[in-house]
């Protein structure tokens, strides 16, 4: 368990993956330096472009912005059940424990990941589900042709939303060229989604009333 007072002092280290600019995306936490401890690593599935051709050979360290920092403390507050974690000044977080880990994918995703469009993947939900209304930091489901997966927000735009995928997809299947794995970025509209115990149950959830 490690306890965070203030700023929380994690940094992204994007390493040179490939030479056509890919940079794998891993979280660090560097220690205080008379502490025995070494810097911990948590290597993450996302892959990032460079900026430029000269960062694309050398490693680069980057701070977390507010948006990372945000984003982590909405989804560990869902996680730990505890909204007070939002506004705390001291968050006791175990670097061990696998949600915690996933939750760091989904940050990653967000602020390294390219949003690949929609397009057949999804089927209209309108009109005949009620959507959900969203914010930065909640989970959803989206209805696929192959069933109700679950996601959470990560971005909003007045008629756009980005979420991160919590599960697979398999587009193979419906005669996309790639296929669209857990922590990719989705780019839908508002109205794709939905109640995020539709991605756990067969019929509509009781609590997405329609009114």
């Amino acid at each position: 368990m490690v306890e965070f007072t203030g700023n929380i002092p994690f940094l992204w280290r994007l390493s040179p993956e490939s030479s056509d600019g890919l940079c794998a995306v891993s979280m660090v936490v560097p220690y205080e330096a008379d502490d025995d401890r070494r810097d911990l690593t948590i290597e993450t599935s996302v892959v990032s472009f460079a900026s430029d051709s000269s960062r694309a050979e050398t490693e680069e360290m980057l701070e977390w912005n507010q948006d990372d920092i945000s984003l982590f403390l909405k989804l560990v507050a869902h996680q730990q059940d505890d909204t007070r974690i939002i506004a705390s000044d001291t968050v006791r977080i175990d670097l061990t424990d696998p949600a915690i880990i996933d939750i760091i994918h989904v940050v990653a995703a967000a602020g390294f990941g390219m949003a690949y469009s929609a397009g057949s993947v999804l089927k209209s939900s309108v009109g005949l589900y009620p959507a959900h209304n969203c914010d930065i930091g909640s989970f959803a489901s989206l209805n696929t042709v192959l069933g109700f997966k679950s996601c959470v927000v990560v971005d909003v735009d007045e008629e756009e939303v980005v979420c991160v995928l919590l599960e697979d997809i398999d587009v193979e299947s419906i005669g996309e060229f790639d296929r669209l794995n857990r922590h990719d970025l989705l780019l839908v509209k508002r109205a794709d989604l939905l109640h995020p115990d539709f991605a756990v149950t067969t019929g509509r959830p009781v609590s997405a009333t329609i009114h």
